[in-house]
C-alpha cells in the first residue's frame, strides 16, 4: 500500500518537485516568519501528503513549514479538535473552545 505521506522523491510528481524545491529555496535563505525561526527544529525533511497533494517540510517533532503570504511558516493543528491551518487563521476561525487559546501561543505579539 502506497503511503499517505512520503518522502520519497518517487512518488513525486513535477508540480511536486517543483513546490519541493520552493520549499528548500526559502528554507535556505530563511525566508519564513518569526514563529518558524523560533518553532522550527532539527531532522528537516521534505514531505509530500499524496491525499491532500501538499507538499512541506517536517522536523523531527512534526513541526510543519508551508507557504503563507510568501513566507515559510507554520502549519498548525488544534490538539482538541484537529482544526488546522495557520495561526490567525485557527484563532479566527475556531471549532473548539481550546483553539483560540491553542492559535494564541504562536502568534505574534
Amino acid at each position: 500500500m502506497k503511503d499517505i505521506v512520503t518522502a520519497d522523491f518517487s512518488n513525486f510528481g513535477y508540480r511536486e518537485i517543483d513546490l519541493a524545491q520552493r520549499l528548500l529555496y526559502a528554507y535556505a535563505h530563511r525566508r519564513m516568519t518569526d514563529r518558524a525561526v523560533d518553532w522550527f527544529g532539527d531532522g528537516v525533511q521534505i514531505m509530500f501528503n499524496t491525499h491532500s497533494g501538499f507538499v512541506f517540510l517536517s522536523d523531527e517533532d512534526y513541526n510543519t513549514l508551508m507557504f503563507n503570504n510568501g513566507l515559510l511558516d507554520l502549519f498548525l493543528y488544534c490538539p482538541n479538535c484537529g482544526n488546522e491551518g495557520f495561526a490567525e487563521e485557527i484563532y479566527e476561525n475556531p471549532q473548539c473552545d481550546e483553539c483560540k487559546d491553542f492559535a494564541k501561543n504562536y502568534m505574534a505579539d
